[in-house]
């Protein structure tokens, strides 16, 4: 009887070894993955201030406007998520990152958080 490890062994024998599986797959590399809590979003936001969060100064130092970057921000369900993740972007935006590097995704892991992706991709 045939079983599912087998199957899997036998697919990677033949694949010739696990890295090679995934090779010009095009799965992003992570460069730079930062949650933003809210109660580090300032109440009142300025330059000064935004520029102030470290996962925004990360990013800020690891961007490189280039085709295989993109910025990911994850953000918590609902209104109040989505407004968060929107403004955030407008940030972005207003600090030199271009908007079509930047793309919105429910799904922070937590109402009290955004995650900041930057991802690398080969194309």
């Amino acid at each position: 009887m045939i079983t599912r490890p087998l199957i899997i062994i036998l697919l990677l024998y033949f694949a010739g070894s696990i890295p090679n599986l995934f090779a010009g797959q095009g799965i992003p590399e992570t460069l730079l993955e930062q949650p933003i809590f809210a109660e580090d979003w300032p109440d009142r936001r300025t330059t000064k201030t935004v520029l102030s969060i470290p996962p925004i100064k990360k990013l800020l130092a690891l961007f490189v406007e280039d085709p295989r970057q993109q910025v990911t921000i994850r953000y918590p369900g609902g209104d109040k998520g989505n407004a968060w993740a929107l403004e955030l972007r407008e940030w972005l935006v207003a600090l030199g990152i271009p908007s079509n590097y930047i793309v919105l995704e429910p799904g922070s892991g937590g109402q009290d958080r955004l995650l900041l992706l930057l991802e690398a991709g080969d194309t």
